[in-house]
Formats: C-alpha cells, structure tokens, sequence
C-alpha cells in the first residue's frame, strides 16, 4: 500500500510522532500522544497541506512529499461512517474527533487508522493515523520523494 506526507526533508525517515500534531494535538489525536499522518493519494496530501498555507508558494523550500511503503497485511482499522461524529470535519476540530483517535491510540491494536480527509468535501478522501508505538511501524519505508510539491500553475490566481 502507498502512503504519502509533506514533511520537512530531515523528517522523512523520522517515525517516532514527535512533530507538531504530538506537541499541539491535532483532529484524531490530544497532545503528547505520539502520531504521524499519511494521506492514501499525493492529492489528498497536498490539499491537506494547503489547509495550512495560503499559497503553494509559500511551502518552505525545505520541504518534501514523501511517498511510502507499507505491506499490504498491515493491521488497519477502518472508522465506519457510522461512527463518525456530526462534527467530525469541523474547524477547529472538534473534542469528539480527538476522542476517537486518542482511544484508537492507547488501544494499540492496530498500526494505522482510516479515517476521512476534512481537506475533501464530504470526507470523499482519506487519510492514514498511524500509530507510531505499534510494531508494525518498522515496516513504512520511504520510497522516493519529492520536492516540486505544487505546479506553477496551481493557485495563480491568488
């Protein structure tokens, strides 16, 4: 399976979910908790990304879109649609979303959890928590990467 993050380039191979989603918390985990978040397409990672920045032109130089191996008998679990809270997409994320995956987290059952991308309408994408303290974390191994993240023309407008 092929997983896919936008990172700064000395964090590519770095595993351990110590970023900002651990020192802040983010929508499916409370801060402290040891995280990392992939994306199941390029796309999706790179609408995820422009949640954060204005324009594509003002991604740091130094950052990369990594693309990722993980075995296809990885331990996975898929959050129904059904679970979901009412709020789940909202902004800024919601308690209820930070719930679910801080207890998916501390269960350590499985390596990654699918969930839907807010940056998509509808949740029509979706995105990977992996949880960093799972063994089946020594099996992600980067691929290639690359730096020309967005093209010249994506947002000329602005």
């Amino acid at each position: 399976m092929r997983l896919y993050r936008i990172t700064l380039n000395s964090y590519l191979k770095d595993y351990r979910g110590l970023g900002a989603s651990y020192s802040d918390g983010a929508r499916w985990n409370r801060a402290g908790q040891p995280v990392l978040y992939f994306a199941l397409s390029a796309s999706t990672a790179l609408l995820e990304m422009a949640n954060y920045i204005p324009s594509p032109r003002l991604v740091p130089g130094q950052y990369r879109l990594g693309i990722y191996g993980i075995p296809d008998t990885s331990p996975i679990h898929t959050l129904p649609e059904s679970k979901l809270p009412k709020d789940w997409a909202a902004f800024p994320y919601p308690a209820s979303t930070q719930t679910i995956g801080s207890d998916w987290l501390s269960a350590g059952h499985e390596m990654g959890l699918l969930v839907p991308s807010s940056a998509v309408p509808e949740g029509l994408e979706k995105i990977m928590v992996i949880n960093p303290q799972h063994r089946g974390c020594a099996t992600i191994r980067l691929i290639k990467s690359t730096k020309d993240l967005y093209n010249k023309r994506t947002f000329s407008g602005v």
